[in-house]
């Protein structure tokens, strides 16, 4: 059976809910970091109200829970990540000399 919906003061409406959604958004945006296709469904059920915000965030652990471990934070379980090269060296493409100009 599923819990009923419970919004607080300022996600009673349509249009707060919009508003809540817009600002998380933009805060995964301003760090380059769109929402997945997923998160956005999530999104559009709870702006008209049909689950809340602790329903999505459920929703969201269940399809992306850590892996088992030591660290309830880790991402993926010890020695099973993805394989990656490792990054190069870096070297600066920019020199720049730190001499201080006289006057």
């Amino acid at each position: 059976m599923e819990k009923t919906p419970y919004f607080s003061d300022n996600e009673r409406s349509e249009q707060q809910r919009r508003d809540v959604v817009k600002f998380a958004v933009g805060v995964s945006m301003s760090q380059n970091r769109p929402p997945s296709p997923q998160l956005v469904a999530l999104q559009n059920r709870y702006i008209a109200g049909e689950i809340d915000l602790e329903q999505v965030s459920a929703a969201l652990e269940a399809d992306y829970a850590p892996a088992p471990g030591p660290d309830p934070l880790a991402k993926y379980a010890p020695g099973e990540g993805p394989h990656v090269e490792p990054a190069p060296e870096y070297s600066p493409y920019l020199l720049f000399e730190e001499r201080i100009p006289t006057l």
